[in-house]
């Protein structure tokens, strides 16, 4: 039996702490995320963004050898 280091959710938390870095450092903000026109107060990802986001949270998930989901 295999055991991550981390939890599912911890590496999503990791992915999702790079993911705002690297498009604050690039300055593709506007490229990534919108305003979310369900929530007044929220956003979410573009197309591209989410496509980002995915890479890194693979990225991250291969890194550590993480098996599951």
């Amino acid at each position: 039996m295999t055991l991550n280091i981390l939890e599912l959710d911890q590496v999503c938390n990791i992915a999702e702490q790079v993911y705002f870095e690297v498009i604050d450092k690039l300055d593709i903000i506007g490229d990534c995320v919108v305003p979310d026109e369900d929530n007044d107060e929220g956003t979410r990802n573009t197309e591209y963004g989410s496509e980002l986001y995915y890479l890194i949270k693979n990225a991250v998930k291969t890194a550590i050898d993480y098996q599951g989901e």
